[in-house]
């Protein structure tokens, strides 16, 4: 249950940062985990969708110039490394990156953020 009010805490705060700060957006590693975020209706979401992270972070840069990009991955290897890599990327290009919310959803006990829905919806 306390894991639970974490996740739902974790998403109130998510959810009104974007609201406070339009010009932020939230990069995500794939489709799934896109619309675990926009079924709670938090948007500004972007998934990598296996774009090569230059690729994407220029078109992050030129296209969309956001004030900052909240980084969120996976916490399996995999979505540690891309979430390394693509941080990295991201700073060649001068886009501000915040990691403080994926540190933060560590703390829910969630190792895929597609799971999140699926968390929060069950019957208790």
């Amino acid at each position: 249950m306390k894991e639970r009010k974490k996740l739902k805490n974790w998403l109130m705060n998510l959810k009104n940062f974007i609201i406070k700060n339009e010009n932020t957006i939230i990069v995500v590693e794939g489709k799934r985990d896109k619309m675990a975020l926009e079924k709670f209706e938090i948007g500004n979401v972007y998934s990598l969708k296996g774009m090569s992270f230059h690729n994407f972070s220029e078109m992050i840069a030129e296209k969309i110039k956001p004030d900052s990009v909240i980084l969120i991955t996976d916490f399996d290897s995999e979505g540690e490394i891309i979430g390394k890599k693509l941080h990295a990327v991201m700073d060649k290009y001068n886009i501000s990156v915040n990691t403080s919310f994926r540190e933060a959803l560590r703390e829910t006990e969630i190792k895929f953020v597609e799971e999140i829905p699926k968390k929060l919806l069950r019957r208790k």
